[in-house]
Formats: structure tokens, sequence, C-alpha cells
């Protein structure tokens, strides 16, 4: 199979107007959509097609968007590159654990030819729960986005996205910075690739059972220090 598992590290870097950063252990399945059928068989303990204690579940991803997700994700993607795109689709982020789900971006990776060619990230945010997408072409050297998402409450939404990236290899390394007239902060995912099997999904139960419960407490501890730092507040507008 083309899908794996992804462990590593995720990290933010705050330099202005104050400095904060934290990184901690994490990580991502990376699952090729046509190739659901063959990863649902992998473990007892992980499904593609009903509950199970690591249950990636359709209904989760893409709202809004018709039929399969690998449709979906084409859909979308075509939509926003206002022109038809087409080839295999490979999701990255996270699924339910324990019937619980939480996930602040998702990624969906577009290959054409052998090449990955364009990048679709959904990101949502809390505790407003919304989503918005971004495509990202992969051709471009330095590609960038205007923030039009509300997210965070410490940044405002008047920025720029600069996104570093890797395809999807040995090794998985995505970085986003953001800047008004300076950069303000970055975060992103140093990873690296491991195969989808038996011990690997029984590594993951041991290990980040409760990964939603992990990332949103994660975000509420570090909210906290920030405002505890006084820096300054954005509401949503």
């Amino acid at each position: 199979m083309d899908s794996a598992l992804y462990w590593g590290k995720v990290f933010h870097r705050r330099f202005r107007p104050r400095q904060h950063d934290f990184d901690y252990q994490f990580m991502q399945w990376f699952l090729a959509l046509d190739e659901l059928d063959q990863a649902n068989k992998v473990s007892r303990w992980f499904s593609t097609k009903g509950f199970a204690p690591l249950w990636f579940r359709r209904k989760d991803y893409l709202k809004g968007e018709t039929g399969d997700l690998q449709h979906a994700a084409l859909t979308k993607m075509s939509a926003l590159a206002a022109k038809p795109l087409s080839g295999r689709v490979f999701f990255l982020g996270n699924i339910r654990t324990f019937g619980i789900y939480f996930s602040p971006v998702n990624f969906y990776y577009l290959q054409q030819g052998g090449e990955f060619t364009h990048l679709l990230a959904e990101v949502s945010n809390t505790p407003w729960l919304e989503r918005h997408y971004y495509l990202i072409d992969l051709s471009e050297q330095n590609p960038t986005s205007k923030k039009a998402f509300h997210v965070s409450p410490f940044n405002p939404l008047e920025m720029t996205y600069h996104w570093k990236l890797t395809d999807p290899g040995e090794n998985l390394f995505i970085q986003l910075s953001a800047a008004t007239e300076e950069k303000d902060f970055v975060a992103g995912m140093n990873l690296s690739r491991h195969s989808l099997n038996r011990s690997a999904v029984n590594r993951v139960l041991k290990t980040s059972p409760v990964m939603a419960l992990k990332i949103i407490g994660g975000i509420y501890w570090q909210a906290l220090k920030l405002f505890i730092k006084r820096t300054p507040f954005y509401g949503h507008p």
C-alpha cells in the first residue's frame, strides 16, 4: 500500500508581539483514498467502514461535498483552481479515536502522473468549528495564501501565509509562516514515514488513544499562556 503513518513533531514559534514557542510529539494518518478497502483489513482496531477504536469516518471531512472523499476532494480542488483536476488523492490528518474527533487542519495531496501537484488544506477553528479551504499549487517555488479565515484569537485577519512544503516521502515537512508587516509566527510539522500495518496500528492505540483530546487540551493550554503574557486578542469578526 501507499498508505502510511507519519510520526514526528508539531511546532509553533511566535516572534511578536510576544515571544512564545512549543513543540510536542505528533502523528498523522496518511491514507490513499483509493486504498481504503485495503487499509480497512490491516487491523481489527482500525476501520474505514464503521465504528472501531480508530475510525476513518467519511462524514468528518469536506462536509457539504457529496460522494466519497476522493470525489469530494477533487471537486473542491477543481472549484478553487477554477479548472478540472483529476488524479489520486492522499489524505493527511487525524481520525476518530474511541468516537472522538477533532483536527485543526487536514491536508489532501493530489498526485498526477506520479507527481504531487496540489495540496488542499482544510482548516477548522476552535471553538467555532467553522471550516475554510486553501489550495496550494506545489509547482510554485514560494506559494502564498491571503489569510481569509479567523483561527487563533491571538492573530489578526490581515495576514499573509507563506508555505514551505515537501512531497510526502520518507520524510514530510509542512511549514506555515504568517506575516503582517513582518513575520509574526511560524508553525508546522516535521514527520517521518512508517508503514501502515498491524503493529503500527497497535502503537497508535497504545501511545495516542485520545489524540483529539490531546490536541484540544494543547490548544487551550497554549492560549492560556499567551493570555498570561498579555498577547493582543482579536475577536471573531
